[in-house]
């Protein structure tokens, strides 16, 4: 069963009492999982924007495709922003995820994102570790010989690890390190994939704890037959919201039962519509005789999770495996 690790100066390789909250966390991160190295956003893949089929690469579209599903701010250019890229940083005991995101338009060649996040992870542990860099007020983040974030000292790149936290990007990621999207679809070889693999969070201290890790063994369902999908957040009540997470809002999104934002009409009809599973290939009726029926009992969980057939449970982990001096 999954354990909260909660990692202070017991593993080797952790800096001492006075170090930075970078420090503490970046080590016990190596510790667990190895090393995240230098790397540049601009050796990554561009996700594609497309409007019915047709790459743009000249503008910010307000509508698109495969919109981004991601939370990109008010202030910023939409769902359907050209050239985030993503970058593949595994090794042969580690999986490590990088999306440099573009939020406002900007050209091709362009060096400079406004955030850029890493996921790193065990798949024989499930030890998950988070960090991400973002614009301020100073402009936005170089993607040119990124810091390693296993390394840093200071707040002088990388976020700190309390303000990661914070974030709630686990609140999401709530079955998985690592979420398929139409969006991020289009480059999914390069994301490294593990969806029945053990998945916890090194927390270290600063609150990644407190991000859900439980999911539903629904019994003979045809979604999580491929994958686990998360109960989110059980404590809160989201009678009136749609819920965050694989459960909620993702499933409307995957399924045809709500449009995203940013959704074209390519995007807001069958097959564009229904982002799961990857690569049906058969007729709208087909679909709803293979997966109506477990996709809107995973929407029913989601909204009462003390439904008998949910069969809620924590997400295997085998943080106590990592070595202790």
């Amino acid at each position: 069963m999954r354990q909260a690790l909660i990692l202070c100066l017991c593993l080797p390789g952790l800096a001492s009492a006075d170090s930075s909250p970078w420090e503490t966390y970046g080590s016990a991160c190596a510790e667990a999982i190895g090393e995240v190295p230098v790397f540049d956003c601009q050796s990554g893949a561009a996700i594609p924007i497309t409007i019915e089929g047709t790459p743009v690469t000249d503008r910010a579209p307000g509508t698109c495709d495969r919109p981004a599903l991601l939370d990109n701010a008010p202030d910023s250019d939409g769902q359907c922003v050209p050239f985030s890229r993503i970058l593949d940083l595994s090794t042969d005991t580690a999986q490590i995820a990088v999306m440099c995101r573009q939020k406002r338009f900007r050209s091709a060649d362009a060096t400079e994102y406004d955030e850029i996040d890493v996921i790193a992870h065990n798949p024989a542990t499930g030890a998950t570790c988070w960090f991400q860099a973002s614009a301020d007020e100073s402009g936005p983040v170089s993607g040119g010989a990124v810091p390693s974030p296993t390394r840093a000292t200071d707040g002088s790149f990388w976020q700190s690890p309390e303000a990661v936290a914070k974030g709630d990007c686990g609140v999401c990621h709530d079955n998985d390190p690592f979420m398929y999207s139409p969006f991020v679809g289009q480059v999914w070889d390069l994301v490294p994939v593990n969806p029945f693999g053990p998945y916890a969070h090194i927390d270290a201290g600063f609150g990644f704890d407190r991000w859900p890790t439980r999911h539903f063994e629904i019994r003979d369902n045809a979604c999580t037959a491929c994958h686990r999908i998360g109960a989110g957040q059980t404590t809160d009540n989201y009678a009136d919201d749609i819920k965050p997470g694989s459960c909620g809002q993702l499933t409307l999104w995957m399924t045809g039962q709500d449009v995203p934002p940013g959704a074209d009409h390519q995007a807001a009809r069958y097959p564009g519509s229904h982002g799961m599973p990857i690569n049906f290939g058969l007729s709208h009726p087909a679909w709803d005789v293979t997966y109506a029926d477990s996709s809107a009992n995973v929407f029913s969980c989601c909204l009462d999770h003390s439904q008998d057939f949910c069969a809620v449970n924590e997400i295997d982990s085998f943080l106590d495996a990592l070595p202790l001096r």
